[in-house]
């Protein structure tokens, strides 16, 4: 495996590194991780969790990959990050369920079973910052329910 390190001179954007790794069948694959910044506070207690169902892939970081202390899957590399990193094919993330939901969530209490020791894209998440339409409606309401949560 080689690391082909690519930064971004703007300073918002992670960190993208792109290993070249060799998978089970011989093939070789460009995968890209991406480093994280600290867990920001969130509304995450009570939460229903829609990001640990399927809208959300944690995609790891460099030691976290190679220290395989995650499950790993790799799924091909979004445009945005193919036009970022053209040598990105796939990328790194957590593996997750055939129902799609992450390996670590528990769907009975709706907890990650793990933190907070998941990866560290699951730490940064918030989904007051997704810029997808279904999430900001999602994170308005929730916020609505936290503000009268906090309250009580």
């Amino acid at each position: 495996m080689s690391n082909t390190n690519s930064l971004n001179k703007n300073k918002d954007v992670k960190l993208v590194r792109v290993w070249r790794v060799n998978l089970k069948d011989g093939q070789e694959v460009r995968v890209a991780t991406i480093e994280q910044g600290p867990r920001k506070p969130s509304m995450c207690e009570g939460c229903p969790a829609p990001c640990c169902q399927g809208i959300f892939r944690p995609v790891l970081t460099a030691e976290e990959f190679f220290s395989k202390k995650f499950p790993t899957k790799f799924i091909d590399a979004p445009d945005w990050l193919k036009k970022q990193v053209p040598r990105a094919e796939k990328l790194a993330v957590l593996a997750f369920t055939e129902n799609s939901y992450c390996n670590y969530f528990d769907p009975q209490t709706q907890k990650c079973k793990i933190f907070p020791n998941c990866p560290k894209a699951c730490l940064a998440y918030d989904c007051r910052e997704d810029p997808r339409p279904e999430i900001k409606k999602f994170a308005k309401m929730r916020e609505k329910e936290f503000k009268k949560f906090k309250k009580q």
